[in-house]
């Protein structure tokens, strides 16, 4: 019979269990969904009950309903400022199309895939590295020719 050159994946072992116990992660997961729950809960009662349901129940002294206002709309001002922020930022430290360092930088020195075995050997991702612009332009126009 015909034998397949390609090597065969290998089978994954047994199945790794987690120890018993939540991890730290999850534990965080919970308490902030349940404190965030909390604070939203309070907040809605806190924007939309009425003054004389808060006096009937003794509760005298509250922040102003301008504040349920206000403070969602200043954080959602502030998280669109950051966007903009952060994107002027990264727009401010990109080189120029002219510069030499758009079309080289410091992985091309080193080309870490000159030292990685091949896909179908290791079953592992090559680290990421950047392609030398001379084998792009051999890829994409061809080995160039002699003109006479």
């Amino acid at each position: 019979g015909a034998s397949n050159s390609t090597p065969a994946m290998p089978t994954p072992g047994p199945v790794q269990r987690a120890p018993h116990g939540a991890k730290a992660a999850e534990v965080y997961g919970i308490v902030g969904y349940l404190l965030s729950t909390a604070f939203f809960v309070i907040w809605m009662v806190w924007a939309y009950t009425p003054d004389s349901v808060f006096h009937s129940l003794g509760i005298t002294y509250y922040p102003n309903r301008y504040w349920a206002v206000a403070v969602p709309i200043y954080l959602w001002t502030l998280l669109v400022f950051f966007i903009v922020l952060y994107n002027a930022r990264n727009l401010i430290q990109n080189k120029p199309f002219e510069s030499y360092y758009t079309v080289r930088d410091h992985l091309e020195e080193d080309d870490e895939r000159d030292h990685a075995q091949p896909f179908d050997q290791t079953w592992t991702i090559p680290p990421a590295a950047d392609i030398p612009i001379t084998t792009i332009n051999r890829v994409l126009f061809g080995v160039p020719t002699k003109r006479l």
